[in-house]
């Protein structure tokens, strides 16, 4: 079977790593795959709003049938014109129209984000949530240099549009705030920002923050052994459909704290503490800074409790698993078009 995908792997987003460790599983189980258009394709992966709208109708017209993999929406406060969010989410649900069958990252994503933009009436669809390779992502294996008498915080991301990211470094810097005097903790932030918010962040001339770097994506071979060096993931990630380094966080075993928003809470359960917040979807969350300190502490003090507690929750995003379900979904389709 040739499975065809929205795009190749190559750039930023979850959406781009997942095209990778699918379609890598794709061709160990005997299968050719193919990036961007290709008409000789006998089933097709939409990813996201990756897909061009020609490009799925002639698809449709060589009786093709099309899986539509579905994880967020375009946000209100992703942008700053109310016009360009509706129509980029209108071209979206034109990409989804195609589709013959519907996959959604997780509940949240089905039943917030896109009823959001269906007037309450989204299309139907499985629930498949996102995996990672747990032969990569393991508790064991090399760390990075931190001082023994260190705990360290790291919030590590593609930290999204100009907007959203401007909103959470901010929390992010005013959390570093109420930890000043605690010279025992100390916070790396890292990913893919903007200029203005390294500099932002440069200027609130916080001790506690010892590693900065917001103009280079981390290297994917160094996830793992940051994860693994960290004491604590502080993740700001407010609506996301199914954030892959939440669940790379469960494979490593490090704690987590969070906003009590989106997703998270059906990912993680009990596995880890999260911070309230507001909880509409038009604009990031306002959070309470206080209450997410308080649980930043909690977990640094049962901090090997929670360690096992991602770890057990990590079962639960089997990469065989989820990958298999997705191909089961594929040939499905294929041997219906066959029909």
């Amino acid at each position: 079977m040739k499975i065809g995908f929205s795009q190749d792997y190559n750039g930023p987003g979850g959406a781009r790593s997942w095209i990778k460790s699918f379609s890598n599983y794709c061709l160990s189980k005997g299968h050719d795959i193919s990036f961007g258009y290709d008409p000789d394709v006998d089933v097709f992966c939409s990813v996201a709003a990756m897909s061009k709208i020609e490009e799925l109708e002639a698809l449709k017209n060589k009786k093709i049938k099309i899986l539509q993999r579905i994880g967020a929406i375009f946000l209100p406060y992703n942008y700053p014109s109310p016009e360009l969010v509706k129509s980029r989410n209108d071209y979206f649900k034109k990409i989804i129209s195609f589709a013959d069958s519907i996959v959604y990252q997780s509940i949240f994503s089905k039943t917030v984000l896109l009823r959001s933009i269906y007037n309450g009436n989204e299309p139907d669809g499985d629930i498949i949530y996102n995996s990672v390779d747990a032969s990569v992502f393991t508790p064991d294996g090399k760390t990075l240099y931190k001082p023994k008498n260190k705990k360290v915080i790291l919030s590590i991301a593609y930290w999204g549009t100009q907007y959203t990211s401007a909103k959470s470094l901010q929390a992010l810097i005013n959390v570093a705030k109420l930890f000043k005097s605690k010279k025992n903790i100390e916070f790396w932030i890292l990913g893919k920002a903007f200029p203005n918010d390294e500099k932002l962040i440069r200027n609130a001339n916080l001790p506690n923050i010892t590693k900065l770097d917001l103009s280079t994506p981390v290297p994917r071979d160094l996830m793992p052994e940051y994860l693994r060096t960290a004491d604590l993931l502080l993740s700001f990630k407010a609506h996301e459909a199914c954030p892959n380094l939440v669940i790379e966080a469960m494979h490593t075993g490090t704690p987590l704290v969070g906003l009590n928003s989106g997703s998270l809470p059906e990912l993680v359960e009990d596995a880890a503490l999260l911070a309230n917040c507001s909880q509409s979807i038009n604009s990031f969350p306002t959070v309470d800074i206080h209450d997410l300190c308080k649980k930043i502490l909690e977990t640094l003090h049962n901090q090997e409790f929670y360690r096992k507690k991602m770890l057990a929750r990590a079962k639960n995003f089997s990469e065989k698993e989820t990958h298999e379900k997705y191909l089961n979904k594929l040939e499905e389709l294929y041997h219906l078009s066959k029909k």
